[in-house]
């Protein structure tokens, strides 16, 4: 296990984020927004950095205007072959963590997959201290077939260094990672399969799309749900386009357990263990791309659990930036100029987009004290368009009229994600491998929702999962 833990370190330690990475480039973010704060107060001409970052989140917005252009990917035309019997050992790996209250239902969705059941290789990775959890999982054995890999203490107590730990354990051709709170659509194997059938060699990866099934339940579930729209249906499409470079998402990733051997597995100490293996995929000259078979997913209901989910996402893409950009020249021979820009858009028109947009808008304000309004207020309105755009063309592809009026809310949505910015940025100069872990079920709910009505709420979604598909 300590091999399996440190062997992307022996691979490459320019590769791991076990040397702590980031403190840079959060500190230039955090020059950059005091100083932004300070120019509203001193007599200081800052025209010339407002206009560069106001042009920088532009930009950013003519590239997901850009994917509004795109032909929606279509599904694949490859003829349906009776290939029964002939299916690969396929390895399902969740990493579990104060999760009792969700293997019931996890282990019910992966029953329902359209997959020979004695070609799952199902394993649970769990840390060796989580009775609760491990004695769920116990209660079930029985009933379903799988392995559990105990994790032992000591180092980053993170999902990567849980899914690390076990990859040796995995006895599959293919291998995918699930959450706990995941709902795959029972096909997702099968297309998963063709996509790795039909593609070339060096296919690494095909990710799922991911949909938030809660999104009527509170206003930052709503607005996750188009969130989620806009980055599975719009962006993640449209790097495909430009390059082989793919931030993954943290779950529904489907490997070729080769190649994911290959690149060293997943960094422990990066808490976008996701993001950082697509660019290692697409630096080693491996590719990566998309199916259409969802995993339904839960939003974070509540204000304060969304904040600490999406300031680890901004805390990892940082971190991946800073990994990657340790070696630049070889980072842009290894990609290629299409491929550096999408690995500069992912990292970038993602969670990062609200440290662009926070720092534009204090250097708006301040241009408008300066008596500039008029340009301001033209860039402004432009901006606000450009993202209600973005949102109704992710949402005609999502389907769902519950997401037309969160269209409008986006640039408040935006504004939210400054909270979380900042505690990234406290995350990556005091405790770097820190998982702030996102809690699922009644324990994400205030404690209204422990009723027996709101438990009953909670149980909706799958319905309304079932009705989708």
């Amino acid at each position: 296990m300590a091999k399996a833990l440190c062997r992307l370190a022996h691979l490459d330690p320019r590769f791991s984020a076990a040397k702590p990475a980031g403190r840079i480039f959060a500190t230039l973010i955090l020059v950059t927004c005091c100083w932004s704060v300070a120019a509203l107060f001193l007599l200081v001409d800052t025209t010339a950095l407002a206009w560069a970052v106001m042009t920088l989140a532009l930009c950013l917005n003519v590239f997901r205007l850009w994917t509004c252009c795109l032909p929606e990917p279509r599904v694949s035309a490859c003829p349906q072959m009776n290939i029964n019997g002939a299916e690969p050992v396929w390895t399902i790996l969740v990493a579990l963590y104060q999760e009792a209250g969700s293997v019931g239902s996890l282990l019910n969705a992966l029953d329902k997959l359209d997959w020979p059941k004695e070609k799952i290789d199902l394993v649970f990775a769990c840390e060796a201290d989580d009775s609760e959890t491990l004695a769920a999982l116990n209660l079930r054995r029985h009933s379903y077939r799988f392995r559990i890999i105990a994790i032992p203490t000591g180092g980053p107590r993170t999902k990567p260094k849980a899914l690390q730990t076990a990859l040796p354990f995995c006895r599959g051709r293919y291998l995918t990672v699930y959450d706990a709170e995941d709902l795959p659509a029972s096909g997702q194997l099968r297309e998963a399969w063709r996509a790795f059938r039909n593609g070339p060699a060096n296919l690494a990866v095909v990710q799922a799309p991911l949909v938030i099934w809660n999104e009527r339940e509170s206003w930052i579930s709503r607005q996750f749900a188009l969130d989620y729209a806009i980055w599975f249906r719009l962006i993640l499409p449209g790097l495909v386009r430009l390059s082989h470079f793919l931030p993954l998402g943290g779950t529904s990733n489907h490997f070729d357990i080769t190649h994911l051997r290959a690149v060293g597995g997943w960094d422990p100490f990066n808490v976008t263990e996701d993001a950082d293996l697509g660019a290692r995929f697409a630096r080693l000259g491996l590719t990566a791309n998309l199916i259409r078979s969802p995993t339904y997913e839960e939003g974070a209901p509540t204000f304060a659990g969304w904040v600490r989910q999406r300031g680890r996402w901004i805390q990892g893409h940082i971190q991946t930036v800073s990994v990657h950009l340790r070696t630049p020249g070889r980072l842009t021979i290894q990609l290629g100029g299409f491929g550096l820009l999408a690995f500069l858009l992912g990292l970038t028109t993602g969670p990062l987009n609200a440290a662009i947009l926070f720092v534009s808008a204090l250097l708006a304000i301040g241009q408008t004290l300066a008596g500039q309004s008029d340009q301001v207020l033209l860039w402004v309105l432009s901006m606000a368009l450009s993202q209600a755009v973005v949102g109704m063309a992710a949402v005609l592809r999502d389907g769902r009229n519950s997401l037309w009026i969160a269209c409008f809310a986006l640039p408040l949505y935006q504004a939210c994600q400054v909270p979380a910015l900042f505690r990234a940025i406290w995350r990556i100069y005091l405790s770097p491998s820190i998982w702030d872990k996102t809690k699922h079920g009644a324990e994400a709910r205030p404690r209204r929702f422990a009723t027996a009505e709101g438990q009953h709420a909670m149980s909706e979604p799958q319905t309304w999962i079932g009705q989708q598909l």
